[in-house]
């Protein structure tokens, strides 16, 4: 970027006390709200694992049932993720990400009132219809608010909100399951859809109330903050229409949007089954455990995936390539998981395994996401981020329901559907190495002819 593009009147110094005051703002504004939402999202997505030994004694759910239940959520939000993120794109991200969680906090509560599995079925669907676009949605809202430099860090940032919500969601699942049995006459695990949902209504008022849609309504900034960062956008948004598809449709027949799809998929394809299967297994290793412990055990994993993940985000900083930190997770999550499988029946040893392996997988998904933000822009980011996610979000039907086929098939073993995770990230790994060697490969082509330039 040149100092035309970034440089406010006053030189150097200004410019970049002018960047350190406007990206400490949007921090400070942003982030706040946005992770909460996170967090919300994500623990209404996953409160169902602890809902799991409720709704088993009520509807008499088996593990294949579970995983469908737990599944089905992304038939819904994969369906309508394109759509959603484009109709963003065309109304802007604060009307649309507020519906989208006052929607969700509703459907989300009213699933402690279903009356029994068909119902289920129909309010996690639902569910997932609701919620389709959040995620791309924040992602393409902070490509337009951080420079490419700092993307990676607030990404990063912002994913903090799956461990922590992991983390936090076991002990206070465990309690509620505890605490509100029978209360108003309903079960426990009713009352964790119930109290879990109410949050994301509130937080979608607060989003519509305090943020803005670009830099440029932002009042809470001043002009020559609004101008570095105008500046700054646009310039590197020039940048990037140079190479990445134009139209909004493009991106469907697009390569290198395809193989970032495969990747997502892949790596979620090993993430989710941790979420939604953790209690299961801490339960079936640990004998006679109550709610509250095993939601405490289950939390451990996930806070040091969170500490994890806010280290890894302040460690790249600004490296632009993220292949190489994505391809050293992956890695590391397979050998974790090779490990946890070989050796269940020595609990400690298993236990530490399995939170190496939560560390590693949950820290690949931030920083894969620094890969298409610095590819595509304009409507094609809103499409394609937006496919990516979507087709990636496949693996959170999958895998799951592929771990309690497994499950069941091999009479309960917990080893055997650890093969699901360890195949995706082994998969996953072979084809973002495979990414950045096409990368460094074409980097290679260009350099002699800008040489000659």
């Amino acid at each position: 970027m040149t100092q035309e593009h970034s440089s406010p009147p006053g030189g150097g110094a200004s410019s970049a006390a002018v960047r350190k005051a406007t990206l400490r703002k949007i921090t400070l504004r942003m982030m706040p709200i946005l992770m909460l939402g996170y967090f919300v999202s994500y623990l209404d997505r996953i409160n169902i694992s602890f809902a799991k030994f409720g709704l088993t004694e009520s509807f008499g759910l088996s593990a294949t049932g579970y995983g469908f239940a737990a599944g089905i959520f992304f038939l819904g939000y994969i369906l309508f993720e394109v759509p959603s993120n484009l109709i963003l794109h065309r109304v802007g991200a604060r009307i649309w990400i507020s519906r989208i969680m006052i929607t969700w906090g509703i459907i989300a509560a009213a699933i402690g009132f279903v009356p029994g599995t068909t119902w289920l079925y129909v309010m996690r669907f639902l569910l997932g219809v609701a919620e389709a676009g959040f995620f791309p949605g924040i992602i393409l809202y902070l490509a337009r608010w951080y420079p490419a430099q700092e993307r990676s860090k607030a990404i990063a940032m912002l994913m903090t909100a799956i461990p922590l919500a992991s983390a936090l969601g076991g002990p206070v699942n465990g309690w509620i399951l505890s605490a509100f049995e029978q209360v108003w006459g309903l079960e426990g695990w009713r009352w964790l859809f119930i109290i879990g949902g109410l949050p994301a209504v509130v937080l979608g008022v607060l989003f519509l109330l305090l943020l803005a849609d670009s830099p440029d309504r932002a009042r809470w900034l001043n002009e020559a903050e609004r101008k570095w960062l105008s500046q700054t956008l646009a310039a590197e948004e020039v940048e990037r229409r140079k190479a990445a598809p134009l139209g909004r449709w493009e991106v469907f027949r697009n390569g290198r949007v395809l193989v970032l799809t495969l990747v997502y998929f892949l790596l979620l394809c090993g993430a989710y089954p941790l979420t939604y299967w953790m209690p299961s297994v801490v339960k079936d290793i640990g004998q006679n455990l109550s709610s509250v412990q095993v939601g405490l055990i289950s939390a451990a994993p996930f806070a040091a995936a969170a500490v994890a993940m806010y280290v890894t985000g302040r460690l790249i900083g600004r490296r632009h390539n993220s292949v190489v930190p994505t391809a050293v997770a992956l890695a590391i999550s397979v050998v974790a998981f090779v490990a946890t499988a070989v050796n269940l029946d020595s609990p400690m040893i298993a236990f530490a395994a399995i939170t190496v392996a939560t560390m590693a997988a949950q820290t690949a998904k931030p920083l894969f996401w620094g890969l298409p933000t610095a590819y595509l822009s304009g409507a094609a980011a809103a499409s394609g981020i937006a496919l990516i996610n979507s087709l990636g979000n496949l693996a959170g039907f999958i895998s799951p329901y592929a771990v309690g086929w497994i499950k069941d098939a091999s009479g309960g073993s917990n080893s055997l559907p650890m093969t699901v995770m360890v195949l995706a990230n082994v998969l996953a790994l072979v084809a973002v190495v495979a990414l950045g060697l096409r990368s460094a490969r074409r980097s290679t082509a260009v350099e002699p002819v800008l040489d000659r330039g």
